[in-house]
């Protein structure tokens, strides 16, 4: 399964990436029809890559309720179900990897964690979804690495499904301007890189 992995950086570094997710292993070249299809490109913003929440004292570390931090994207593309007209799609599934860390000002065991992804096709966004998932953590825990739920994205495909994808998928935290405007002003950025597990 292709993945984007954030590459070693300072500690809170936000990220960037824009890859391609390359097409599955073990089709049949025999048969066009058994290729994988193109998927589309990835973009991971690298201000929206983290997420400090502070209680509303101050923005030091004895009030940070929690941080959260994409350490690594993964997803595979196969043909995905008939659209409303009979037209074909392709189906994209994505996971991101987190590491979590809750702070002292915590006052729950539990985070939840908005992300979005964003549908764009010549750089116009086409659609947005919202996603909040929710990381228990076990007492006296404070760190811990975890993985989304998979989410689908089904995509109109072109008429050649192995043929470039023209859409990309931008994927990172749901942040409020505050959050927002504390990464670009605080963080350096980081970089991801491809490959293939």
């Amino acid at each position: 399964m292709p993945a984007i992995r954030r590459l070693a950086s300072p500690l809170f570094a936000p990220a960037f990436a824009l890859v391609a997710l390359s097409s599955l292993a073990g089709c049949d070249e025999s048969n066009p029809s058994f290729f994988a299809p193109a998927c589309p490109a990835l973009d991971i913003p690298g201000s929206a890559a983290d997420q400090f929440v502070y209680d509303g004292k101050s923005a030091d570390i004895g009030s940070l309720v929690s941080h959260a931090q994409i350490a690594s994207l993964s997803g595979d593309c196969e043909r995905g179900p008939d659209g409303p007209h009979g037209h074909q799609t392709v189906r994209t599934r994505l996971s991101l990897a987190m590491n979590l860390t809750r702070g002292p000002a915590a006052t729950s065991s539990t985070i939840d964690v908005p992300y979005f992804i964003v549908i764009m096709r010549d750089g116009k966004i086409v659609d947005k979804k919202v996603f909040t998932d929710s990381f228990r953590f076990p007492a006296n825990v404070s760190t811990q690495s975890v993985r989304t739920n998979l989410r689908l994205i089904d995509l109109p495909a072109t008429d050649n499904m192995t043929q470039e994808n023209p859409y990309t998928l931008e994927i990172g935290y749901q942040l409020t301007h505050g959050e927002l405007g504390y990464n670009r002003e605080h963080l350096a950025p980081v970089s991801f890189h491809s490959h293939t597990q």
